[in-house]
């Protein structure tokens, strides 16, 4: 493995209104490491869009042992997984003080940026990164729907919410994500485990629907999240959270 490591301090910016990491930041961190990671190696952004593509993110599953405070300092550890058909899968190890917190796992593809269809990955690739390794976390089946919400909120696309790749970047969509929850999780529970699918671009103005309930049959604390295109009701991601008490 060709493991990159970057060191995020958790700043107050970065901590929710309990001095814990916020998810969307911990987003960032994760995504700021495969970057690097993947500059690095020769397939990162630039190199991408010399070839009339880019990378976008597909799926990002994240377990968080430990909670993560401001002030805190955690190495992140990140690594190119394989491919399987037009997926690449990068994993990561957080760590503090050398003790593991957490783990994540990745899915990118790599899609062209005339047409936005996704292109086969291995030319992109040095051939020694084709192989598929062991995992951090086993990928999961895809995300089941969100057959009705129990809280609903509603938000406009902003300029603050655009990437590089102009269209909603994925902090954003986990930030609107846990922006549907009830206000005694949000006090008193913090994010464990977070597994989120991207579906579909969504654009500067547009209106969405973040929606959310508790999953049935899944244990305390789990919740299964949708957010949705207003104009056409398409969803563009749904994810699944798990809460514990704050510690």
């Amino acid at each position: 493995m060709e493991i990159t490591r970057l060191s995020f301090t958790v700043h107050s910016f970065d901590a929710d209104a309990f001095g814990h990491v916020a998810p969307a930041a911990l987003a960032g961190y994760l995504q700021e490491a495969a970057g690097a990671s993947a500059e690095s190696l020769g397939f990162g952004i630039g190199a991408l869009n010399r070839s009339g593509c880019t990378w976008v993110l597909a799926r990002e599953q994240l377990v968080l042992d430990r909670p993560v405070r401001w002030g805190e300092t955690i190495e992140v550890e990140t690594w190119p997984s394989g491919l399987d058909r037009l997926a690449a899968f990068r994993d990561f190890r957080l760590l503090r003080r050398g003790e593991e917190i957490g783990r994540a796992l990745t899915t990118w593809f790599a899609i062209d940026l005339a047409s936005r269809r996704p292109v086969r990955p291995q030319a992109l690739f040095p051939e020694r990164f084709h192989a598929q390794t062991p995992h951090v976390l086993p990928p999961e089946p895809p995300l089941p729907e969100l057959s009705e919400a129990e809280v609903e909120r509603r938000f406009q696309v902003r300029f603050a919410d655009i990437d590089a790749n102009q269209h909603v970047t994925n902090a954003s969509y986990v930030s609107w994500a846990l922006e549907a929850l009830d206000e005694p999780t949000w006090r008193d529970a913090r994010l464990a485990k977070l597994d989120v699918q991207f579906l579909a671009e969504c654009t500067l103005g547009a209106m969405v629907r973040s929606r959310s309930a508790l999953e049935a049959g899944a244990g305390p604390g789990a919740r299964l999240h949708a957010i949705v295109r207003e104009a056409d009701g398409k969803v563009v991601a749904r994810a699944r959270t798990c809460w514990v008490p704050r510690g």
